[in-house]
């Protein structure tokens, strides 16, 4: 009985690893799984973080889609752009990162999107997106972890 409730974790623990997060969460984060169109983890003091793909990013560049979610941020949210780089993901493709400041629902949170651009073999290329999301105290403290965080993001 005991050899069948190990198998059974085991079993379990292969499933779940196959459709994990694909990053190394920063700490506190507990993964919710794969929740639409993307994995999804939260934190006890409601930090938010998923990561997702969309596939009809055709031709951009990875510059090109980080001026596009920044002009969306920016022009159509009306986010604060605080700061942008170049983060490089596990196995060294260039991604890039946006810092946005914004009120939501009369609070100050902080917004981190970073982007990827993926190519497939014989297919268009793809849209990988990391979005952290956090009330501004609580991001300012977490987002650190999280900038190291995405460079173990992966395909």
């Amino acid at each position: 009985m005991r050899a069948l409730r190990v198998l059974g974790l085991a079993a379990v623990a292969t499933f779940a690893a196959c459709g994990s997060m694909p990053m190394q969460l920063p700490p506190d984060f507990v993964e919710l799984g794969e929740v639409g169109n993307g994995h999804r983890a939260v934190t006890a003091d409601d930090a938010r973080l998923r990561v997702r793909n969309l596939f009809d990013s055709t031709k951009g560049s990875v510059d090109f889609w980080a001026d596009t979610l920044c002009n969306d941020c920016v022009l159509q949210r009306g986010y604060e752009l605080v700061e942008r780089g170049e983060v490089n993901d596990r196995d060294g493709v260039s991604g890039r990162w946006l810092h946005f400041s914004a009120n939501v629902g009369g609070e100050k949170v902080g917004v981190l999107v970073a982007a990827w651009v993926r190519p497939r073999l014989l297919k268009k290329p793809y849209l990988q997106v990391a979005e952290f999301v956090a009330r501004q105290d609580v991001f300012a403290a977490r987002l650190p972890a999280v900038r190291q965080a995405l460079t173990t993001v992966w395909r």
